[in-house]
């Protein structure tokens, strides 16, 4: 019987140990060979074989091959100012990212659409602190991955920050995706325009260069420029108007909490509103033209009891201190777990 039963140890053993090579062979090392694809630097998939990257649109090798965005440099903070116009429907832009290097590179590699760079620069933190100029950079694009590339002059140091610096410009979009123009008709039969954002799942791309994935997530610091006969809103609640030459008004919001790129919003229309304040203290508001003010009352204590009823739900507070939403335009959206994809108005 002892024998039998050291027998029976043994052979349940062997099974064990050629379970485990097989298990290593089937599921681990594919893993570390795919992981080992990603950790090795770009600039040594680049120099190793040149061939091998596609062509930009300017004849140059453009310096990534892949679809997804390198993880080598990450944002921390946009700092976007945007100035719309509704009347040759286009915009002008231009916005600041403060990046962390995580591993030395001579490239950054972001995500745009249909935007047309005018320029970009690079200044290091030492720059930054010394209010030094930044260095120019030399842009490439691959619209086949919808993507661009800034060239820097020097090899960004790992562990170092930068600030990039770029200045665009668009025409607002035609479809529903994202920094778009749309209409309205008033009771009178004029039609007006308005311009929105929609960037879920992956079209901030089209209004401002990024890291357009889910995982890049930072702080944006939003700035939008208007007429006097309109109104901006963005994900944050204002902070201070300032007025320009000619007669323009430029809004500043507060800095949002850390997020993903599709989550940013802002819009510029001449809408009215009406507001309440749920129990939590969110400010709750609902926009509409002004020939539907009249229909935003319903919409507001509908909208405060069900802010008030989730976050009972989950036991969760809504994480900003607002929350609008745009009858006939926009839905609140409630998902798992109360994540909320409004625009926080």
């Amino acid at each position: 019987v002892f024998y039998s039963s050291i027998m029976a140890n043994s052979c349940r053993k062997l099974i064990f140990n050629i379970y485990i090579v097989f298990y290593c062979s089937a599921v681990i090392m594919p893993q570390i060979c795919i992981c080992s694809q990603f950790t090795s630097s770009p600039i040594d998939q680049f120099n190793k074989d040149p061939k091998a990257f596609p062509v930009a649109t300017n004849g140059e090798i453009f310096p990534w091959h892949e679809l997804r965005l390198p993880t080598v440099v990450i944002p921390l903070h946009y700092d976007l100012l945007i100035h719309p116009n509704l009347t040759s429907l286009d915009f002008v832009a231009s916005e600041k990212i403060e990046v962390l290097v995580r591993d030395a590179t001579q490239f950054i590699i972001l995500h745009s659409k249909d935007l047309e760079i005018l320029n970009a620069s690079l200044q290091s933190e030492e720059d930054v602190r010394y209010k030094k100029p930044g260095e120019n950079l030399t842009v490439l694009s691959y619209p086949a991955h919808q993507q661009i590339a800034l060239l820097v002059p020097e090899k960004l140091r790992a562990h170092l920050r930068y600030s990039v610096a770029i200045d665009f410009q668009a025409k607002l979009a035609d479809g529903f995706e994202g920094f778009y123009k749309s209409t309205y008709r008033t009771l009178g039969g004029e039609t007006r325009m308005i311009a929105v954002t929609d960037f879920e799942p992956t079209e901030a791309r089209m209004a401002f260069p990024c890291f357009d994935e889910p995982l890049f997530k930072a702080n944006f610091s939003i700035k939008i420029r208007r007429e006097s006969r309109h109104i901006a809103l963005s994900n944050m609640p204002k902070v201070k108007t300032i007025e320009l030459e000619g007669g323009l008004l430029e809004d500043h919001f507060e800095t949002t909490v850390r997020m993903s790129t599709y989550l940013v919003a802002y819009i510029v229309c001449d809408f009215t509103s009406v507001s309440g304040t749920a129990s939590s203290g969110v400010k709750v508001s609902i926009y509409a033209s002004p020939d539907k003010w009249s229909q935003t009352h319903y919409a507001l204590e509908a909208s405060v009891k069900l802010l008030d009823f989730y976050e009972n739900y989950f036991d969760i507070h809504y994480p900003l201190p607002k929350l609008g939403r745009f009858k006939f335009i926009i839905v609140i959206i409630f998902r798992t777990c109360f994540d909320l994809i409004p625009l926080y108005m």
